[in-house]
């Protein structure tokens, strides 16, 4: 197999590839890497008699191996090229790092990965024969429906599966010149049958109809209700892995963009193929039908993290679900482990564990070393004693690196760690007082609900926030971090933000004047549309009361910085808006506050050297600087040599 490595290629129109251009890929594909790609294959002809094209990525492509498969589909609307450009950047990415990348190489060699680039030929080829620079906005396929040649012809092919076909008038249309025109019958047309029978004739366990736009993952079911469990947990728990990284929102088409469908491909293929479906709606309102040239590879890298995962779930795929450590006893630690089987496929014999030091702080007393065989979606618990190696710092990271695999899985290695001792607090706010420690603009305490006491703090205390609003809470006086191993800051957060498009983020700035957004546990990327950036971390939907950590390691050394809090909103829909309690700033001290001359203890020769300090004209250095500031306000006065008497006192 050649070893070729290359930019992905764009196509002639507004960077997507013509039809022809994508039978030429396939095919290019083929000769490139023949041991890993098939050649394409008919699976059916469209109303004009145009081959309507499958094609396979696997180790022995020719073959059909007992393997999980998986299947990708795209342009189903003909006006929506995104789902096939990103399927080849998918397969392009495959193929380039099938020798170098152990993701890559195990879903070629365990996965039988099918690929429908174009399930709408017609349609796709008229768009190109009205706007041959990309641009096209005919939808349906090319069946005459007595509405004139235009883009008012043809079926919806997203409208004409079996399941609940016709249900109503408002999920279709039975109107021949309506863009949602859902067809005489149900499967009426050869596009949707070419699908339905490759289904039916291969073992998937999955599937994706990809679509644009609006930055959503949809699931089932098309008139708003939801899948029963179990369904509802692993069709949910899949796609929240899958849009880890684009932030796209899951859930249903009443939950994401605010109307149901009937007779549509993820509903069928979930209500009667028996697979687990989505449709990623690719792209923001702003990308629209036809992004600019230059967004095609950034958007068809947003997905290539969910088709990877994608992939994986086909089959069977073993994660740490769950970690948490009991109270320490002495130097022991116990980690209580619970092993998932996320994928679709029961696993190929029993799972097994190796666990091993995180570093050499520590070392592993007793595990278990085998969960035993996991049907699809179990899981299984497990226990891991750790040992401390003698007396460690305040702030020491130990852990462990567990691998996870059975027979023929992944090989999944994961790392889970904790801080020994007790963390410091160096500013909080519990809102049951003034604000007397921030500025703020539009935000205030509330008693309308809280976390903990009676109160907190949110950005709108009379109500909903207003359209095109910018408000923002910012701490008064910055916080020095220089003294601390692994600072975090913590708090308790709900929220009610139009999703998609308003958002919160928490910022951090070392000058009070440049900010960054910061990612914490509950965070997603912007969706690119609203006053959401896609380089920015926030908040938005609706979530009730969660406690938020966002980790601060990398700003360990910092002697100077400010927090906010800034929700942004556009002119469409409102919400109840943000809500923080509890708001901690925390690390593990490596040093003892007010210990001037360094001999582990506190007393009055520590006061008077602070005293001789502030009276002093000289600089302080570093040591000085950390130590002498007791009340980690950033400054050394006073207050320190106050705080630092009321400390010797109560001991």
């Amino acid at each position: 197999m050649l070893e070729v490595s290359r930019d992905f290629e764009l196509g002639s129109m507004q960077g997507n590839y013509t039809f022809s251009e994508v039978v030429e890929k396939m095919d290019t594909l083929v000769i490139l890497y023949p041991d890993i790609v098939a050649e394409k294959d008919s699976i059916g002809t469209s109303i004009e008699g145009r081959i309507i094209w499958a094609f396979k990525v696997s180790d022995n492509p020719e073959q059909d191996e007992d393997e999980a498969e998986v299947l990708y589909t795209g342009i189903t609307h003909a006006r929506e090229p995104l789902g096939m450009m990103n399927q080849f950047y998918f397969v392009q990415w495959l193929c380039e790092n099938y020798t170098t990348d152990e993701i890559a190489q195990y879903l070629v060699n365990e996965r039988e990965l099918w690929f429908i680039p174009v399930v709408n030929p017609d349609g796709y080829v008229y768009n190109q024969t009205i706007a041959p620079n990309g641009g096209g906005m005919h939808r349906k396929n090319r069946r005459d429906t007595g509405c004139g040649d235009g883009t008012q012809r043809g079926i919806d092919l997203n409208r004409n599966y079996g399941y609940e076909w016709g249900a109503d008038n408002s999920g279709s249309s039975p109107n021949p010149c309506s863009s949602t025109f859902r067809g005489d019958s149900a499967f009426s047309e050869p596009e949707t049958q070419a699908v339905r029978d490759f289904i039916f004739a291969n073992e998937f366990s999955n599937v994706q109809h990809y679509h644009s736009y609006s930055n959503v993952l949809i699931h089932s079911w098309g008139d708003g209700s939801l899948p029963a469990e179990p369904d509802l947990t692993t069709i949910r728990e899949i796609g929240w892995e899958m849009t880890k990284y684009n932030g796209y929102q899951v859930g249903t088409g009443y939950e994401t963009i605010g109307y149901g469908v009937n007779g549509d491909a993820v509903d069928w293929s979930y209500g009667d193929a028996g697979l687990i479906s989505y449709t990623p709606e690719v792209g923001s309102y702003q990308d629209n039908f036809w992004p600019p040239e230059n967004r095609v590879i950034p958007l068809c890298q947003d997905q290539l993290y969910s088709n990877k995962i994608f992939g994986f779930v086909g089959g069977a795929d073993h994660i740490i679900y769950t970690a948490e450590t009991e109270e320490q006893q002495g130097d022991t630690i116990q980690f209580n482990i619970t092993i998932q089987n996320r994928g679709l496929q029961d696993s190929d014999g029993d799972v097994l564990i190796v666990a091993l030091p995180y570093n050499n702080t520590s070392s592993i007393l007793t595990y278990d070393n085998n969960a035993g065989p996991l049907v699809a979606r179990s899981t299984s618990a497990i226990n891991i004693s750790m040992v401390a190696a003698g007396s460690l710092p305040n702030g020491s990271e130990i852990g462990m690196v567990i691998m996870l695999h059975d027979n023929s899985s992944f090989v999944r290695t994961d790392t889970f760690t904790v801080i020994t001792g007790i963390p410091t607090s160096i500013f909080t706010e519990d809102a049951e007082e003034s604000l007397t420690q921030w500025s703020t603009y539009a935000w205030g305490i509330t008693s309308a609900s809280s976390y903990s006491g009676d109160h907190s703090i949110t950005d709108s205390p009379q109500g909903y926030y207003s359209n095109n609003d910018a408000s923002a809470i910012s701490m008064n006086n910055p916080i020095n971090l220089s003294g601390l191993d692994n600072p975090f800051v913590s708090f308790a957060a709900k929220w009610d933000i139009e999703n998609n498009y308003d958002f919160v983020r928490f910022e951090i700035s070392t000058d009070g004047m440049h900010w960054t957004s910061l990612e914490g546990i509950h965070t997603e990327m912007g969706a690119g549309q609203g006053t959401q950036d896609t380089d920015d971390h926030g908040y938005d939907g609706t979530s009730d009361w969660v406690e938020e950590f966002i980790d601060l390691s990398s700003y360990t050394d910092e002697t100077s910085v400010y927090f906010q809090f800034i929700l942004t909103s556009d002119g469409g829909v409102t919400g109840d808006g943000f809500y923080f309690d509890d708001f901690l700033v925390q690390g593990y001290l490596n040093y003892l506050p007010g210990d001037m001359d360094d001999n582990s203890e506190l007393n009055i020769f520590d006061v008077l050297n602070i005293v001789e300090l502030i009276l002093s004209d000289d600089n302080l250095n570093d040591y000085q600087q950390t130590t002498a500031d007791v009340n980690f306000d950033g400054e050394v006065n006073i207050y320190d040599v106050m705080a630092l008497v009321d400390i010797i006192l109560s001991n």
